[in-house]
């Protein structure tokens, strides 16, 4: 069964390449369940330029406007810029993540990128059988040490610092809520640093950590909120990707300001969204691929930072008009203390700690 399925993924992979160098729209190949998966999407590559084989395999859909897209729009870059002969592949079944990787480097792809946590166990355990292939794992929160992979990951702790900041003005009640996904050592890192950020403008400001134990169930992002809520939290920040839907959801019916993760939300639930987390993933990756393409291979862990651009925060423009005056002028001192700490950090002038202590 095994050498039937390993068969069918090899010729319907084959396919795929093949029709992304025509331009149509391929297949993914078929979970265990004998389901189809969502169409994978391809860019042509550049025109008989013999370049080097670039495949990403992500676990989302494109068409979010978010990370998928933009690393999708970034691997175009690359390509015409490069003269990459470059392929998407939407592996949308954990089952299907580690066959697909295995299967593109048993083809000879020069690198393969990787992303989002959900795939770091692919990735190690194909890594491994083919040194002679580059993977690049962008997003992974954990560090990867093998010769042949480089890992993006972003200084995600000093965006959750800048909210903080933020948050140490908006809170009433000196008493925040911060809802995670699930408790990994990256998650803990942002929650320390946001409850640090706090502090610094708010000596008495504290943080209640709630875990949602999920990154795609709002009902139980909800369910984490109205208990924080029930606790006196007057503020949320999430750290949850989907399960913030809830989160924000919650904001709306009890009156509680949200600040989102990852994405603008503002446009979503404009009268209580103060602001959202910003992690540029595309340009991280697009470095990785611009050094591949030049020779260059650094294996290893990069943290992209707020100094580069690869994270920030994205302050709602939506949200002033639905402020009492007291709330806006305690908005617009927040947002020009996040601006003049920014600035700060982004010349070295301060240095916001990764601390994954709980």
């Amino acid at each position: 069964m095994k050498k039937a399925l390993a068969l069918m993924l090899v010729l319907t992979l084959s396919l795929s390449l093949l029709a992304g160098c025509g331009g149509s729209p391929a297949a993914s190949p078929a979970p265990d369940s004998g389901t189809q998966a969502a169409p994978a999407a391809s860019q042509e590559p550049a025109p008989a330029s013999g370049g080097r084989r670039v495949v990403m395999v992500i676990p989302q859909s494109l068409g979010d406007s978010g990370p998928m897209d933009s690393l999708k729009q970034n691997l175009e870059k690359a390509a015409g810029e490069f003269g990459l002969d470059t392929s998407i592949y939407e592996a949308l079944e954990p089952s299907q993540h580690e066959e697909v990787v295995r299967t593109f480097a048993r083809e000879g792809v020069d690198m393969i990128i990787c992303a989002m946590p959900t795939m770091v166990e692919a990735l190690k355990a194909v890594a491994p059988e083919f040194p002679d292939t580059k993977f690049c794992m962008v997003f992974p929160l954990e560090e990867i040490e093998m010769d042949n992979v480089v890992c993006v990951d972003f200084a995600t702790w000093e965006g959750y610092y800048l909210c903080g900041v933020l948050a140490g003005h908006m809170t009433k009640v000196n008493k925040a809520g911060h809802v995670i996904g699930a408790e990994q050592s990256a998650l803990i890192a942002n929650y320390n640093a946001f409850k640090a950020g706090g502090k610094s403008v708010n000596p008495d400001f504290d943080v209640l950590l709630s875990n949602a134990n999920s990154f795609d169930d709002p009902a139980k992002g909800k369910e984490a909120a109205i208990s924080l809520i029930d606790q006196g939290c007057d503020l949320i920040i999430t750290d949850c990707a989907a399960t913030a839907m809830g989160v924000i959801e919650a904001g709306e019916e009890k009156g509680v300001f949200i600040i989102g993760d990852s994405s603008p939300h503002n446009e979503i639930s404009p009268a209580v969204v103060l602001a959202d987390t910003m992690t540029q993933f595309g340009p991280a990756m697009y470095s990785v691929v611009s050094e591949f393409a030049n020779g260059s291979f650094s294996p290893g862990t990069h943290f992209s930072t707020l100094a580069e651009g690869g994270i920030g925060i994205t302050v709602s423009p939506l949200i002033s008009e639905h402020l009492s005056a007291e709330d806006k002028a305690a908005f617009d001192e927040g947002v020009a203390d996040v601006e003049a700490v920014s600035e700060k950090i982004k010349a070295g002038e301060l240095t916001v700690e990764r601390n994954i202590q709980k």
